[in-house]
């Protein structure tokens, strides 16, 4: 059995490709659908922890900010689910010790 660890700075590349048996769709509505399912599978990379929310940024060629709201069109929680929460304060308590350094 061979496991497979990608080194951080490597890409991986994937095509996906699917046939609709559709006929005189406008190129603008096109355009669309496939943005859309672009997203949608994405989006399935970021729920299931495949990539972050920078990744899928950079994927979809929008802020992360832009993200994040998406994500809660998706439904997609922005914490890991199996985060306790004891280890949420210490998250917490980090962010705001990095946040009062930065400010002095």
């Amino acid at each position: 059995m061979t496991t497979y660890f990608p080194n951080q700075n490597q890409t991986e590349s994937l095509q996906i490709q699917f046939t609709l048996s559709v006929y005189n769709i406008p190129e603008s509505v096109q355009k669309k659908a496939t943005a859309k399912a672009k997203e949608a599978y994405i989006m399935t990379l970021l729920e299931a922890g495949e990539i972050s929310s920078g990744k899928a940024a950079t994927l979809l060629g929008i802020p992360r900010v832009k993200v994040i709201q998406r994500m809660g069109e998706w439904g997609i929680s922005l914490f890991d689910d199996s985060l306790e929460l004891e280890d949420l304060k210490q998250e917490i308590e980090q962010a705001n010790l990095i946040l009062d350094q930065d400010s002095q």
